[in-house]
């Protein structure tokens, strides 16, 4: 094609396009997220450009299309991705990085009208019209670090990867970028994961958002999972609205679970088949379920809000649907210690915490407090709800998330109290009044027939049917613990050794940030994983 020629006259400097990690590319002046989807839809964003100075003015109105599909091949270990696009003509050049290629295990096998010039580079001739390569993924029975994806029996789970796209252009071209599965076999793909094997769907419709299981499991049992996210659509509102949202259930056993786990990514999540049967307040489904609102919470030294968030608020939104029992909600709630190992964590320092669950544990029992704090100090006004309400991008560092929570609760004061649980390793007492814990006044979890928020006004308890007042405590006057005080809040005594606060700092709960950790390398600590 003669006209698929380098243009030199008047060509356009180049700018990547990131499609899904997160990774700030070379040579790009932004990083835009272009999404993937369904098997058939596609997400798009615009292709930055970056002229020179005596450069013609840009034109828009192209479209460059990335197709990515997955297909498992005849022998078991691997899964292969296949890259297609579509060139306009107004590009005269295309390189595409795959950061994916500096990861052992993972290899080009083919490729048409593409040339690998660097590790992670490839280098289009300009003149194929609908250039392709493929790449090989090592994959394994389990995740972890060096594996991409899962593969067992007869399915397998992988996820979209990164890409940098650069061009060569006298016009701004629009990206588009959909990942899907072969024609030619079983799967389904949504939001960055393709689920590659024999499956059922079923849909569902739930507050004009909706739910797509995606049934790897044979006959697995989506009612209450259908019903939790009923409850949570119209009653745990962070202000927070999807079109859809996709939930792959792995045909694992409970016991097969451990080392596949459960992840979100963007608004789809997976879980085993047990998953779906939300039995106890600490069900995976809705710890997962609070990631497709939150998403990536804070990032710096703010980090442990993203899982501490999804902690907190999973068993808290569990509890008001009418699972589990209020006093199992309080002790897993409770920290006490931080698998695997039993060592004391400042949140706001993860070297303290690293390799342990402690961002969870002490995460989400710091959080349950500040939420009662925040309660007490406004009449029931405000609650920690109203700190990541609305919000659209991660609190950069713990300083962002503290100046939001004293606006939220118009109190000064409570700056050094949230100081002492945070960047030192002090625990606070874990609210015992189940007041602080009912999420929707409206709802009835106990199911005696009588909403939540009339029994706590007739001084009776929410989530335990037919327990009177001696059972609650109707109201308080103890003062509440502040840096350097040695009484908590409630009955108990706060845990940890009192330390010189400072206030955390660092670089660093919106859109963006969603788009983290998708390619499965090391996917530990990339995918945001609910622990076993």
């Amino acid at each position: 094609m003669p006209d698929r020629r380098v243009r030199m006259t008047g060509a356009l400097l180049v700018a990547a396009v990131l499609v899904v990690a997160g990774v700030s590319p070379a040579l790009a002046t932004t990083d835009v997220y272009a999404g993937g989807g369904t098997d058939d839809a596609s997400a798009s964003a615009p292709v930055a450009a970056v002229s020179a100075p005596t450069a013609a003015p840009q034109r828009t109105g192209s479209t460059l299309r990335e197709r990515i599909v997955a297909s498992r091949n005849s022998d078991p270990g691997s899964v292969t991705l296949t890259f297609a696009y579509r060139v306009p003509e107004s590009v005269s050049g295309l390189r595409v990085g795959v950061p994916l290629l500096s990861v052992p295990g993972v290899t080009v096998e083919n490729t048409d009208g593409f040339e690998r010039t660097a590790a992670t580079r490839l280098l289009w001739d300009t003149e194929t019209e609908r250039p392709t390569f493929s790449l090989r993924l090592a994959v394994g029975d389990e995740l972890g670090s060096g594996v991409r994806g899962v593969e067992r029996g007869d399915w397998a789970l992988v996820s979209q990867p990164s890409t940098r796209v650069q061009v060569r252009t006298d016009e701004q071209p629009v990206r588009t970028t959909s990942f899907g599965v072969a024609a030619d076999e079983p799967g389904y793909a949504s939001s960055h994961l393709a689920y590659l094997g024999p499956h059922d769907r079923r849909n569902v419709t739930v507050a004009d958002e909706r739910a797509t299981f995606v049934l790897g499991a044979a006959n697995a049992d989506t009612a209450r999972a259908t019903d939790f996210l009923r409850t949570a659509n119209e009653h745990f509102d962070f202000g927070v609205r999807h079109d859809r949202i996709t939930v792959f259930v792995l045909p694992v056993s409970d016991e097969g679970t451990a080392n596949v786990d459960a992840a979100t990514v963007d608004t789809a999540f997976w879980v085993g088949e047990s998953g779906l049967s939300l039995t106890d307040t600490g069900a995976v489904f809705a710890h997962e379920y609070v990631h497709t609102r939150l998403s990536t919470v804070g990032t710096g030294d703010a980090t442990w809000l993203t899982e501490a968030s999804a902690e907190y608020y999973g068993h808290l939104f569990a509890l008001n649907d009418g699972v589990g029992d209020y006093e199992s909600f309080r002790a897993e709630l409770r920290a006490n210690e931080y698998a695997p190992e039993r060592q004391s964590a400042t949140l706001t320092d993860p070297e303290t915490w690293r390799g342990t669950t402690a961002h969870y544990d002490k995460g989400a029992h710091v959080l349950a407090a500040l939420d009662a704090e925040i309660r007490r100090r406004t009449d029931g006004e405000r609650t920690l709800r109203d700190v990541f309400a609305g919000r659209t991008e991660s609190f950069t560092d713990y300083r962002a998330f503290r100046e939001a929570v004293i606006e939220v609760a118009g109190d000064e004061s409570l700056g050094p109290w949230l100081d002492r649980y945070v960047t030192t390793d002090a625990l606070p007492p874990l609210p015992e009044n189940p007041r602080y814990y009912v999420a929707d006044p409206d709802l009835d979890p106990d199911g005696d027939g009588t909403p939540s928020g009339r029994e706590v006004d007739n001084g009776r308890h929410p989530f335990v049917a037919g327990a009177g007042s001696d059972d609650v405590v109707a109201t308080e006057t103890e003062s509440t613990a502040t840096a350097g005080s040695e009484t908590g809040t409630e009955n108990e005594r706060e845990t940890g050794t009192t330390r010189t606060v400072t206030e955390g700092s660092g670089s660093g709960f919106g859109a963006g940030a969603s788009a983290v950790a998708l390619t499965l390398v090391a996917a530990l600590g990339a995918l945001r994983r609910r622990r076993g």
